[in-house]
C-alpha cells in the first residue's frame, strides 16, 4: 500500500494501482476517453494528462498508465494541465465533428464551442482512435476482428483488408465499449451486423420470444467456454429471469 497526495491531499494506493484509479475511487474527475478497467491502459487520448512531482522533478503524464508511487504529488488541474486537455479536446472534435457524446463530454471538463480545427479526416467518420474496440476484441473476446490501419490523417480501425472480417464473432463488445457511439450493430431478421466495419453474421434470437440476443458463432463460443450457458444460452435476459423465477417458485412450493 503506497500513500500519494492528490491536489494537496493524502490518498491510500493499493498494489499496482495507476494515478487515474486512486481518483477514480476518491471520487476526483479525471477526463479520460480511452480508459476502461476491462482492458489494459493504452493513453490514446491523452485527456487524463496530470502534473506529477517526484524528487523534485516535475512533468505532464498520462494518469491511466502512470504507477501510484508512494510520495508521488499529483496536480490534476494546472494551467499547463488544462491547456493540454483542451487542445486534445479540440482534436478529437475535428475527427468527430459534431458527436453529441464528444460534446457532453468536452461540457463537463468546461469545454464549450466550436474545435478550433477544421475537420481532419473522412477515414472513419466519428472515430476518436481510442482503440477500446481493437483491445476488447482481442483481449476479452480474443478475436483480433479488427486493428489499426494506415497511418497520418488516414488512420482509421477496420478490419483487415478493409473487408468483411472472417473471425467476427458477432459479440457487439466493440459497440459496447465504444466511448462515442462510432460502431453500430445492425440488425435483420437472420443477421447481425457491425457497422463500419460491414462484418455480418447470423443472429441468435431467443427461442422463447424471439428477442435478438447476440451473434451465433459467439453464443457457440461461449457454450464451449462455459457448458451451463447451454441450457440458458438461447433465451434473452427477461425469459432467463422468467425461467429462474419458475424453479424458485417450485422450490419454494416443495418446501412448504
Amino acid at each position: 500500500m503506497a500513500t500519494i497526495e492528490i491536489d494537496g491531499k493524502q490518498y491510500d494506493a493499493p498494489a499496482d494501482a495507476t494515478v487515474l484509479e486512486v481518483a477514480k475511487a476518491n471520487g476526483i474527475f479525471i477526463p479520460a476517453l480511452c480508459h476502461h478497467p476491462a482492458v489494459k491502459p493504452y493513453g490514446a487520448c491523452r485527456l487524463c494528462v496530470v502534473e506529477v512531482e517526484e524528487r523534485g522533478r516535475t512533468r505532464l503524464v498520462t494518469s491511466c498508465s502512470y504507477p501510484a508511487r508512494d510520495g508521488l504529488k499529483v496536480r490534476t488541474s494546472t494551467e499547463r494541465v488544462l491547456n493540454v486537455r483542451e487542445g486534445m479536446m479540440h482534436l478529437l472534435r475535428a475527427r468527430a465533428k459534431g458527436n453529441a457524446r464528444l460534446m457532453k463530454y468536452a461540457e463537463k471538463m468546461g469545454i464549450k464551442g466550436r474545435s478550433k480545427y477544421p475537420k481532419v479526416t473522412e477515414a472513419q467518420r466519428g472515430c476518436i482512435l481510442c482503440g477500446l474496440c481493437v483491445q476488447v476484441c482481442e483481449q476479452l473476446i480474443g478475436a483480433s476482428a479488427i486493428s489499426f490501419a494506415d497511418r497520418g490523417i488516414n488512420r482509421a480501425v477496420a478490419a483487415p483488408f478493409r473487408e468483411p472480417s472472417e473471425t467476427c464473432v458477432g459479440c457487439g463488445a466493440c459497440a459496447a465499449i465504444c466511448p462515442v457511439g462510432t460502431i453500430k450493430l445492425r440488425l435483420d431478421e437472420e443477421t447481425i451486423e457491425v457497422s463500419p466495419f460491414k462484418s455480418k453474421v447470423k443472429l441468435r434470437r431467443c427461442s422463447e420470444c424471439g428477442k435478438a440476443i447476440t451473434g451465433e458463432p459467439f453464443a457457440e463460443q461461449m457454450e464451449a467456454r462455459a457448458p451451463v450457458v447451454r441450457k440458458t444460452g438461447k433465451l434473452c435476459d427477461d425469459c432467463k429471469r422468467k425461467v429462474v423465477a419458475k424453479e424458485m417458485l417450485k422450490v419454494a412450493r416443495q418446501k412448504a
